[in-house]
């Protein structure tokens, strides 16, 4: 398959993107503006195609999202074909122990003039909006949010951040190894198949929008949008379809959206 640019940037609403530091921060926004973090296929119990065919189908031509692996995959495809110089990364997920899990989550660094970025579209709800700047451990404020990249001595490696009102949050932490795809598709049969891992048992969505942000979990919803928040228990299946299609975007058709809501429901049976 030969990756289409201007179908990908009529997908995520982009009129054109040159391989700078503003066309870096353009495309992350916009992708994750447009494409939603989830993870149906492995809730449903399957495990997705990371090949690039099967990501453009999925995302491209069918409007479904992904999970990390299925989102920078497509994103990886559109950066080498504007011309950026990007290489992946598998980072460890942190959130918890404080030396991380296994490497399972995929990003990207990005060297735009001689300067280093990480670049990321599916991390989820606590993922920066925009590229994040390797150069400095300072504090980098990205709508509204405060992050930062510290380096880790013992575990040589980079942590990115995020300022939570109790300190900072580590997300997941990466070095310079250079992964495979059979690296990246082992990671990704791990994080569709152990059940130490959050992908089976939790329903998960999120979404940029232009002031926030729209997150999910296993029925509980919520909005925030310019210092403004919004939280509320999707309790029907209609509600919950039309969270799906509406809120979202998201192209899946019925027969899929009743199987999450059939599943999701009868581990997190609605509150009434």
């Amino acid at each position: 398959m030969t990756f289409d640019l201007q179908t990908y940037l009529d997908r995520i609403g982009l009129t054109g993107c040159e391989p700078t530091l503003e066309g870096l921060r353009a495309l992350q926004s916009h992708h994750m503006a447009a494409i939603p973090f989830e993870n149906v296929l492995p809730f449903l119990g399957q495990i997705p195609d990371v090949r690039s065919e099967a990501v453009w189908k999925k995302i491209v031509e069918n409007r479904h999202g992904g999970y990390c692996f299925e989102q920078n995959t497509l994103f990886g495809e559109a950066l080498a074909a504007i011309g950026f110089s990007a290489r992946p990364v598998l980072a460890r997920v942190r959130k918890g122990p404080p030396e991380g899990w296994n490497r399972s989550h995929l990003a990207f660094v990005v060297t735009i003039d001689g300067k280093e970025w990480l670049a990321d579209c599916g991390f989820g709800g606590p993922a920066p909006a925009e590229p994040v700047s390797l150069e400095t451990a300072d504090p980098q404020t990205i709508r509204g949010q405060n992050f930062r990249i510290r380096f880790d001595e013992e575990a040589r490696e980079q942590v990115l951040e995020r300022e939570m009102p109790d300190g900072w949050l580590e997300l997941y932490s990466f070095d310079r190894m250079q992964p495979t795809r059979p690296d990246i598709e082992a990671a990704n049969y791990i994080c569709a198949t152990w059940d130490r891992k959050p992908f089976i048992a939790n329903l998960m969505f999120a979404r940029l929008t232009d002031g926030g942000r729209f997150t999910f979990l296993n029925g509980a919803a919520r909005r925030k949008d310019d210092g403004t928040g919004e939280a509320w228990q999707i309790e029907t299946p209609e509600a919950f379809r039309s969270y799906v299609t509406e809120d979202l975007g998201l192209g899946y058709d019925d027969a899929t959206i009743d199987a999450l809501w059939s599943r999701m429901s009868r581990l997190y049976p609605p509150i009434t």
